[in-house]
């Protein structure tokens, strides 16, 4: 949804993911500034059946203003140039390099072919919406109906709980997602929150069929334990993002370290990109790692990560162990 882009060229990225095999797409009311829902419900219109898609309950746009409106992609335009790159200034002692040159990396939400970055609020509509606590059936049911509208489609097959804390479930909004599922609205439901909270929550309801979506990255070693709760699957995303604590290594160490296990040029544009992604899918073999990208080429990139060689893969598996044994690993 960046501003630089036409409908016909948010249309137009979305046909690329699809015609290259990429049939699962996420999106949520917050994303777009409340556009997102509305503009994958155009594309999957004529291909409901051959696709699957998540969308969100508890985080909504701000209303705004309707002659305000018009300036919100200005806004975008300003917040992306501008103050992002300034929030994203390490500190004197850095914990996470958020900004990574990845290829297929993106600021912003978007209604993703499969890593849109973790979302308690839109970086371009003006800081974070605050979720309604304490959730209930009626807001449910209600959210839901506007998704189903905007997405123009009769279910979804994958409901999520956006940014959700234990605080916020309760028996009443556990039996609706329940009764929405025997009434055909959707296939499945869960959380698509941080690895603390969602920990929490599958702990502490452990009886419930969770579908899990987490952030995943370089220093997250406990990807499997939630693979093994997750129903159906496993969904994670950000995996663009590099942590660098507990001793990882630099980008540049890193490059150098899958070029020589894989016999390729350290300096080849995309190659962290690759490895990071690659990691992932190997982290999370049975589910979906999502990404988002604004370039058509990234989109066919990633795709192409999926074909690798099996000595590649080994080589991601491998730095996976020594990455195990090199951080620290914190929850949450």
């Amino acid at each position: 949804m960046g501003a630089a882009l036409t409908r016909t060229g948010r249309l137009r990225l979305l046909e690329t993911a699809y015609d290259h095999g990429i049939h699962h797409f996420d999106t949520a009311p917050l994303y777009g500034q409340g556009l997102a829902e509305s503009l994958l419900g155009s594309f999957a219109r004529s291909r409901r059946d051959s696709l699957t898609i998540t969308t969100k309950f508890g985080l909504l746009p701000r209303q705004r203003p309707a002659l305000l409106r018009p300036l919100l992609p200005l806004a975008r335009v300003i917040n992306r140039r501008l103050l992002i790159p300034l929030r994203q200034r390490p500190p004197a002692a850095p914990r996470f390099s958020a900004s990574l040159p990845a290829l297929g990396a993106t600021p912003g939400p978007a209604p993703s072919a499969g890593s849109r970055q973790t979302s308690s609020g839109d970086p371009g509509a003006g800081g974070p919406a605050s979720p309604a606590v304490p959730y209930t059936a009626a807001m449910l049911r209600s959210q839901l109906e506007r998704s189903l509208r905007e997405l123009e489609c009769d279910y979804i097959d994958y409901y999520l709980l956006h940014e959700c804390h234990c605080e916020y479930l309760n028996s009443g909004v556990l039996d609706c997602l329940q009764e929405l599922v025997q009434e055909g609205k959707i296939r499945h439901y869960g959380i698509g929150s941080g690895r603390w909270q969602s920990r929490r929550i599958l702990e502490q309801h452990a009886a419930v069929p969770w579908v899990v979506q987490i952030p995943d990255g370089w220093a997250d070693h406990d990807t499997d334990w939630f693979c093994r709760r997750s129903t159906p699957c496993l969904f994670t995303h950000s995996s663009l993002r590099l942590c660098l604590e507990g001793g990882a290594p630099s980008a540049e160490a890193l490059c150098q370290r899958w070029a020589q296990l894989t016999d390729q040029d350290p300096s080849q544009p995309g190659l962290l990109s690759g490895l990071l992604l690659t990691m992932a899918l190997e982290r999370n073999p049975l589910g979906c790692v999502l990404f988002s990208s604004r370039h058509a080429s990234h989109i066919r990139h990633n795709t192409q990560l999926l074909n690798l060689p099996p000595a590649h893969r080994q080589a991601a598996r491998q730095l996976i162990q020594e990455a195990n044994h090199s951080t620290t690993y914190q929850p949450g």
